[in-house]
Order: structure tokens, then C-alpha cells, then sequence
């Protein structure tokens, strides 16, 4: 029968796993150029956002 310890011990694995998954994700190329939602100049730029931009925050977008 297991016990508290023995559950402990399966979810840290379980956590480990899931953590080294997503630590190898791609990271996608980016490029140097003008923003496509706020219009900064960003050196890398994926997707045409910069990194503000994809953040997960919203960021206020520049009125031209």
C-alpha cells in the first residue's frame, strides 16, 4: 500500500518530467526590424512582435 511519501515521490517525478519537457521547447528565430502591433524598433523580432508584445501582459500600443 502506498503512502504519503510514496505519492510525494511520484508527483516530484511527475513535475520533473513536465518541467524538462517544456524547458525544450524550440525557441524560434527571430529578426531585427519595427513591430508590427506597437511599433517599436525591436532588434528580435518573432512573428513581427517584439517581446513586450508577445508578453503575456498586454502592453499600451503606440497611436501614430
Amino acid at each position: 500500500m502506498a503512502d504519503t511519501g510514496d505519492f510525494a515521490a511520484i508527483l516530484e517525478q511527475q513535475h520533473l518530467e513536465r518541467s524538462l519537457a517544456a524547458a525544450r521547447q524550440p525557441v524560434p528565430v527571430g529578426e531585427p526590424g519595427e513591430c508590427q502591433r506597437c511599433g517599436d524598433d525591436s532588434p528580435r523580432l518573432v512573428n513581427g512582435w517584439c517581446a513586450p508584445c508577445r508578453d503575456a501582459e498586454p502592453r499600451r500600443v503606440r497611436r501614430v
